[in-house]
């Protein structure tokens, strides 16, 4: 009889946002001496990605790369670049202990044009 209970299950994984979940895929880094020829850059973007408190998980590159891959993939690239990332402590706005941000070039890969 134990068994026979039904459970609610709540996820955050909703079929009207599946594109959203899978735009960092979509998206390829690259390297700037990498580009082929024909290639176009769309658009300057960043991500960024913020420890709030320093008891937060610290502030790390691989998702500040995901927010410029999602930035990317919303222009319509399939390809980022990245040109620099910097660390800054105590940020006024937005409001982090530590804040790790990336910027690059959103490209549309010639093979896709």
């Amino acid at each position: 009889m134990g068994c026979s209970q039904t459970y609610d299950v709540h996820s955050n994984v909703a079929p009207s946002n599946f594109k959203d979940y899978f735009k960092p895929s979509q998206v390829r880094l690259i390297k700037a001496d990498q580009l082929p020829p024909g290639s176009r850059s769309l658009a300057a973007i960043s991500g960024a990605s913020c420890q709030v408190t320093e008891m937060d998980k610290p502030a790390n590159m691989l998702d500040a790369r995901t927010q410029a891959k999602i930035a990317a993939a919303e222009l319509g690239a399939n390809a980022l670049v990245i040109d620099v990332c910097e660390t800054q402590e105590n940020t006024e706005f937005p409001k982090c202990h530590k804040l790790l941000t990336c910027y690059g070039r959103a490209i549309q890969l010639a093979e896709q044009l």
